[in-house]
């Protein structure tokens, strides 16, 4: 007897975006990721409550609005994946400057809404004749953790799509046809905790300056944004369950910091005590990360992000044989000081036509 041979293996599955030109058009992916995880799609067979004179189901069910959606980990951060996440949750069409260094600048609004930047997901492996293809998707929610140790960046992402179609459906089929022949970049700059600082300032202005930086004292940092999302679907006559479009009703966006118990960070005049006060204390948290390899000559690639932001929490921790304090505080529009929610600016070496 011959061997069988078997297809679908876990390792040749593969993660594949592409910003869309419009909502409800899909496109080819234009990169590969170096994610894991798989989507979870959900066309809700729903089935009728009635009474048929049976015990056991005789009505066939029917679809309802559908859910899909993708928790994505990222094992190692790299400079390359950060416009993906920052496009796919704060959106606002933002575009790069430069030359072979990229850069782009990230500042979403707080009063009004930015459109949001929907992507197409293909996912599959070796087995082509059966590849999702999830249109019309943005980011729910994202985490980045600078772990213990200054080694890479690790994180998570959550994605909501507004429809799905792929290689294997008759009654939904892919177009254009997945998947795209892609392949992931083996060798791009990866986001260490090495090369990341943490600035604290109480002035919107001084947060850039270098005695704001809080040094020998941040053991691990925790970027999270999340949102709430509602889909919107019209009866329209367009006769799919596809989300027409969707809308941020309220959007969070927190940083926790586990400290090791410094004059900065413990005592009268420190950041617990900002944490602990009779009112809330405005802080300016600014977190630089500048990597030694360079996107151009005398450019390294970076990622600089300044938030407004105040103390909710702080936990007693520890790290190793050492007691620690973790605070977490989330961001805030100032418009005092013209001061955006989140200003994140992002120098690497992916082209548009990439994402």
């Amino acid at each position: 007897m011959s061997p069988v041979s078997l297809q679908g293996f876990v390792k040749n599955r593969r993660h594949q975006f592409g910003r869309q030109a419009s909502f409800g058009t899909r496109i080819a992916a234009k990169r590969a990721y170096a994610f894991k995880g798989v989507p979870s799609n959900n066309p809700n067979w729903t089935d009728p409550d009635v009474d048929v004179g049976s015990i056991d189901f005789v009505v066939a069910p029917h679809r309802e609005a559908p859910s899909y959606t993708a928790t994505l980990t990222i094992p190692q951060l790299r400079y390359n994946d950060l416009p993906l996440i920052l496009s796919g949750f704060f959106g606002g069409n933002v575009t790069s400057t430069g030359g072979t260094a990229k850069t782009r600048l990230y500042e979403p609004a707080s009063t009004t809404v930015d459109p949001a930047d929907a992507f197409t997901y293909e996912f599959g492996d070796d087995v082509t004749t059966y590849w999702d293809q999830l249109s019309d998707g943005i980011i729910e929610s994202f985490e980045i953790t600078w772990p213990e140790g200054k080694g890479a960046a690790t994180g998570s992402i959550t994605w909501r799509f507004g429809a799905l179609h792929g290689s294997g459906f008759s009654d939904f089929t892919d177009v254009p046809t997945v998947p795209t022949a892609l392949a992931v970049e083996p060798n791009e700059i990866v986001v260490y905790g090495k090369d990341l600082g943490l600035y604290i300032a109480s002035d919107a202005y001084d947060v850039n300056y270098s005695g704001s930086l809080v040094t020998d004292a941040l053991h691990t940092a925790t970027l999270r944004g999340s949102r709430e999302i509602d889909e919107k679907r019209f009866l329209d006559g367009d006769q799919t369950f596809d989300v027409d479009a969707f809308a941020t009703a309220a959007r969070t966006i927190e940083l926790e910091a586990q400290w090791a118990k410094t004059p900065d960070i413990v005592g009268e005049g420190s950041e617990t005590d900002a944490w602990f006060s009779a009112t809330a204390v405005d802080r300016y948290i600014r977190l630089f990360a500048e990597a030694v390899d360079e996107a151009d000559t005398g450019v390294p690639y970076s990622w600089d992000t300044t938030m407004p932001m105040r103390y909710y929490t702080s936990e007693h921790t520890d790290s190793g044989g050492n007691a620690t304090e973790t605070l977490t505080a989330k961001a805030f529009y100032d418009p005092v000081n013209s001061v955006p929610v989140f200003s994140s600016e992002v120098v690497n070496t992916l082209a548009d036509a990439s994402l």
